[in-house]
């Protein structure tokens, strides 16, 4: 009987010390499902029903995404790169280039902390276009905020905020 109560104490001490793990491991990952948070402030051009899984590992990051198509088909170029089926970002600061639709961007990428930066560029019809991005992982690791900046070299410039909740 003593026996038993040692085996039942031991296996609910190794859960529990697991399931912590698990949570800190979650807590300093971008990895999961993430939607739009419905109580922060909202662009009104944001993605509309987006919802992205991140899948973080030892090459990078891979990021797809689901939303609804805007009414008129045009994507905001603002949006370019975050409102894309997959996209995968090395985080070893090496530049790579992706298709994003029907243009061919370069994303260069690093972490720092609970922050993916990512500087990226592309050509569209002549002119040269190029943004930041900033992911920042909430210290729980529940919310992520995506800054976002796009300027072009025809004197366009648009930045914004995106609030995440992870599902």
């Amino acid at each position: 009987m003593k026996l038993a109560k040692s085996v039942i104490l031991l296996f609910t001490i190794t859960f529990v010390v697991l399931n912590l793990a698990g949570a800190k491991e979650n807590a300093d990952s971008f990895s999961g499902k993430w939607v739009l948070d419905k109580h922060s402030p909202r662009p009104g051009d944001a993605p509309n029903n987006m919802e992205t899984k991140i899948k973080q590992d030892n090459s990078g990051l891979t990021i797809e995404s689901t939303f609804k198509e805007p009414d008129n088909g045009v994507l905001p170029l603002l949006y370019l790169g975050v409102m894309t089926d997959k996209l995968h970002l090395t985080t070893d600061g090496q530049e790579q280039q992706s298709q994003i639709g029907p243009f061919m961007a370069t994303f260069k990428s690093s972490i720092d902390g609970n922050k993916l930066m990512t500087d990226w560029a592309a050509q569209i019809k002549g002119d040269q276009v190029q943004g930041h991005w900033v992911h920042t992982l909430s210290d729980d690791g529940k919310h992520m905020t995506l800054e976002i900046k796009e300027s072009s070299t025809h004197t366009q410039h648009a930045e914004t905020t995106l609030y995440f909740v992870r599902k």
